[in-house]
């Protein structure tokens, strides 16, 4: 054996292994909500070398998106173990189409993105104005009514 092959074969015996790169998988990759609505996201980290998982909500639309708004838990630990789970609860503020995705910030190394879910979000009206006349009409009637009873009402 020539001393190339020699010293090949001792590099390759003593070369670390390649870790394997974290990967991110989340339970759905498209949900729809109305309004209001709170949806729960869970993440799985696998090869995981700690750091931290970040969410992250844009719109498709171009509506602005406060991530506070949205969910309360923007930023978790990732633990250094072969697995990592995340639960994530987002409030569907804004109707439209978005995407949800986490990010892992490690300790050193290159940031690892998850696939996106598509969120979209249909508008709920939460108020009827249909009825809202006769209401508003009704009550100062009544209770100048009632008013008017009081005062004529004789003394005893």
């Amino acid at each position: 054996m020539s001393f190339l092959n020699l010293l090949a074969a001792t590099l390759i015996a003593v070369a670390p292994a390649a870790t394997p790169q974290p990967a991110i998988t989340l339970t759905a990759d498209r949900l729809n909500v109305v309004t209001g609505q709170t949806v729960s996201l869970q993440s799985t980290i696998t090869s995981s070398v700690g750091g931290f998982a970040h969410l992250n909500v844009t719109s498709l639309d171009g509506v602005y998106v406060d991530l506070e708004d949205w969910t309360k838990d923007v930023t978790q630990p990732v633990a250094t173990d072969e697995e990592s789970q995340q639960e994530w609860e987002v409030q569907a503020v804004n109707s439209g189409h978005f995407a949800l995705y986490v990010v892992i910030i490690p300790p050193n190394g290159p940031l690892v993105v998850s696939p996106p879910v598509h969120l979209t979000v249909a508008s709920r009206q939460t108020l009827d104005t249909g009825g809202a006349l006769p209401v508003a009409l009704a009550i100062p009637t009544i209770l100048g009514l009632a008013v008017l009873a009081t005062r004529l009402r004789p003394a005893r």
